[in-house]
């Protein structure tokens, strides 16, 4: 099963490129719009066409039927990157993704039903394919070529293996490339459509216009296999995108940045990862006096994410605390960081892997708002002292990895309180009783800890853990040397939940 996206106002989607993403709506009845090649019109928008300019005529007969109409130069480097930005969007659905001249063709048999159907399916490339700036034509059917034949003649024709053969046989002939050196023969006979070129002998049909003609139809009715190259995503991902106009401020960047967005998560659907640094780079008007024209903006993940919507989200918390320093007129965005990430599973019941990923989703918003140094996460470390036996690192930093290390660690202390005070606070003794509240009974310990010579801070203690008459547990600790008095001296060092 084969979709194919045609893209047949390409080059005039680009143009209208150059008009702020508000204005689109209206151009088409506002401005005089056409894309010349060869000093002649190829295509021209609704206005323009309203106003005598068609095509195929000469740029000077445009100008002197229109004014102001605006003459765009077709420009074949900017819609091959067009191309590309559309099969970037597609990787989200299939990996098989075959380039043409003027859209991509996608081979999407074991897609439908991952994607909710094939209406559903149709509706997400089509509304990435929107979001991006271009119009597309879709068409299904069971072959590749002839997907792209119904593509070129409208939108929406879907084709199945009953119904495949009677639509392509009312297809105008013109549509196929191999007959488009003999198309004034074929309407001298009276060939206009492609059943009727079926009709024809086919030894008079490969004698008169070549085996190619065959070959075409031979594929687009199934026939006869046909060989696809598929698209090969980069190694690494950096994309640009040049602005419409000046943009001085950052609620105006984030549209244009999710552009950038849709490519890059469906090049990390391709590449069976996801992304956890990347960076947006705003390219500013060069300024007199001024050496740095980038801003960079940088978001690192606690967890690592190919989801559009959270990405989006992440780059929306940073911008909104962004304050440009001169007008932007150029944005690129590039994957610094990837991790492979499998396909996800539909699950029923929470597992620890998606707890893990909400947590880590909380952590990158509140760091995104409050900023990263403000948001940290612990670690253990090789101390058995309590109030060293951890430290502190930003949240967004790379995960501790559970080594063997780390688990012995973790293994050689027993029980600790969920809640150890910053400092130690002196306990009364009544009655040879350490007090709390009231006279504190020990249940545990003593546990020893003798340690510190190293760093001068020597920590020599026996800790208990005790309760008192309203029953609250108590992590106390007894200093080894005693008072004067011969006393021991006891501290309040945590509490337990």
């Amino acid at each position: 099963m084969w979709i194919a996206l045609y893209l047949p106002q390409l080059p005039l989607d680009l143009a209208y490129r150059r008009w702020p993403e508000a204005l689109h709506d209206s151009l088409d009845r506002t401005v005089r719009i056409v894309v010349a090649e060869a000093k002649r019109i190829r295509w021209a928008n609704p206005c323009a066409r309203d106003a005598g300019i068609a095509i195929g005529m000469q740029e000077s007969s445009a100008h002197a039927r229109a004014g102001d109409v605006v003459v765009v130069a077709r420009d074949l480097a900017a819609e091959a990157r067009a191309v590309i930005e559309a099969a970037l969007w597609t990787l989200h659905f299939t990996p098989q993704v075959s380039l043409q001249a003027e859209g991509v063709l996608l081979e999407v048999a074991a897609s439908v039903r991952l994607f909710g159907g094939r209406d559903n399916l149709l509706q997400s490339v089509r509304a990435g394919v929107y979001e991006l700036g271009l119009t597309p034509q879709l068409a299904l059917a069971p072959t590749a070529t002839a997907a792209w034949l119904l593509a070129q003649q409208a939108d929406a024709l879907y084709a199945d293996a009953e119904s495949c053969a009677a639509m392509l046989d009312r297809l105008p002939v013109h549509l196929l490339q191999s007959v488009q050196a003999h198309l004034d023969t074929l309407q001298a006979i009276g060939c206009q459509q492609i059943g009727q070129l079926r009709n024809l002998p086919r030894p008079g049909i490969t004698r008169r216009f070549g085996a190619a003609v065959l070959t075409e139809l031979d594929t687009a009715f199934g026939s006869e296999p046909e060989a696809r190259a598929w698209y090969e995503p980069p190694e690494t991902f950096f994309a640009r995108l040049e602005l419409p106009a000046r943009v001085d401020s950052t609620e105006a960047l984030l549209f244009a940045a999710r552009r950038l967005l849709l490519q890059m998560t469906g090049w990390l659907v391709a590449r069976h990862a996801a992304v956890a640094r990347f960076s947006l780079l705003l390219h500013h008007e060069t300024l007199r006096h001024r050496e740095n024209t980038t801003t960079t903006v940088t978001i690192a993940l606690g967890s690592a994410s190919r989801d559009l919507a959270h990405l989006t989200l992440l780059l929306q918390e940073h911008l909104a605390k962004l304050t440009l320093a001169a007008s932007v007129i150029e944005l690129s965005l590039q994957a610094e960081q990837i991790v492979p990430l499998a396909a996800p599973n539909s699950e029923l019941f929470p597992t620890t892997a998606s707890q893990t990923e909400s947590l880590g989703r909380l952590i990158e918003r509140l760091a995104s708002r409050l900023g990263e140094d403000a948001i940290s996460r612990f670690a253990l470390a090789a101390d058995h002292r309590p109030e060293r036996s951890s430290t502190r690192s930003p949240a967004l930093s790379a995960t501790p990895s559970r080594n063997a290390r780390s688990e012995a660690l973790n293994a050689a202390f027993p029980t600790r309180p969920s809640w150890l005070l910053a400092q130690p606070i002196p306990l009364l003794i009544r009655q040879h009783k350490p007090f709390y509240q009231s006279s504190l009974s020990l249940l545990a310990g003593p546990e020893r800890i003798e340690a510190g010579w190293w760093d001068d801070a020597l920590a020599t203690r026996d800790y208990f853990i005790a309760r008192n008459d309203a029953h609250l547990l108590l992590w106390i600790y007894r200093e080894r040397q005693v008072t004067q008095e011969g006393e021991p001296v006891w501290f309040l060092h945590g509490f337990f939940a």
